[in-house]
C-alpha cells in the first residue's frame, strides 16, 4: 500500500510561492499607488500656484484726453498701476509672458503690441520684470494708437472700456471703467 500525503518541505514551498507572489502583487499596487500620489501632487502644485500668483490694482486708473483737430476732447491714453496682492508669488511682466487685451464698445483687441499700443514699466522695484511683494508697475494703454490716431480714437463719452491683463501664470486682472460724460485732460476713473 502506497501513501501519498504532503510532507513538510513541499508545504513549504507551497507556502513560500504564495508569499512571493502575494508580495509582488503587493508592489504592483503600492507602486501604482506611488505614482498616482505623485501626479496628484504635481496637479496639486500647478493649482496652487495659478492661484497664489496674481496681480491687482495699486490705486486709480487714470485716464488722459487731449484736443483732436475737430478741437473736441479724445482720450489718447489709460493708466493702471499694477502690483502683487499681498502673500502671492512673483508674476512675471515681460513682453514675452504678458498678454493685455483691450475692448470698448467699437474697437477689441486680443493682444495689444508691446511697445506701440501698450507700454509696461517698473515704477518701484528691482529692475528685472518680475512683480514682486512690495514693487508696482505701470501699464500705459495708448487708446490713439489702438485706433491709428489721436483723429481717429472713437472712444466717447459714457463709453465702458475693458482691460485684461493676463499674466503667463495666475489669475487674469479685469479693469472695465466707464469714461466720464465730460472728457477732460487728466480723469481719476477710480
Amino acid at each position: 500500500m502506497s501513501r501519498r500525503g504532503l510532507t513538510g518541505l513541499e508545504t513549504a514551498i507551497i507556502l513560500i510561492a504564495f508569499v512571493i507572489v502575494a508580495a509582488a502583487f503587493a508592489f504592483a499596487v503600492l507602486n501604482l499607488g506611488f505614482a498616482s500620489t505623485q501626479k496628484s501632487g504635481e496637479v496639486l502644485k500647478a493649482g496652487l500656484e495659478e492661484a497664489t500668483s496674481s496681480i491687482e490694482l495699486a490705486g486709480s486708473v487714470i485716464a488722459t484726453g487731449e484736443k483732436a483737430s475737430d478741437n473736441n476732447m479724445k482720450v489718447s491714453n489709460i493708466t493702471l498701476y499694477v502690483k502683487t496682492a499681498v502673500g502671492k508669488r512673483p508674476v512675471d511682466l515681460s513682453n514675452n509672458t504678458l498678454i493685455i487685451s483691450y475692448m470698448d464698445p467699437y474697437k477689441v483687441v486680443d493682444k495689444l503690441t508691446h511697445g506701440v499700443q501698450v507700454e509696461v514699466s517698473e515704477i518701484q522695484g528691482d529692475g528685472d520684470s518680475l512683480i514682486e511683494y512690495g514693487e508696482s508697475f505701470k501699464v500705459v494703454i495708448h487708446v490713439d494708437q489702438i485706433y491709428g490716431g489721436i483723429d481717429n480714437v472713437q472712444l466717447k463719452p459714457n463709453d465702458v472700456f475693458v482691460i485684461e491683463v493676463k499674466p503667463l501664470v495666475g489669475a487674469v486682472l479685469k479693469v472695465e471703467r466707464r469714461i466720464p460724460p465730460s472728457i477732460d485732460p487728466v480723469m481719476d476713473l477710480a
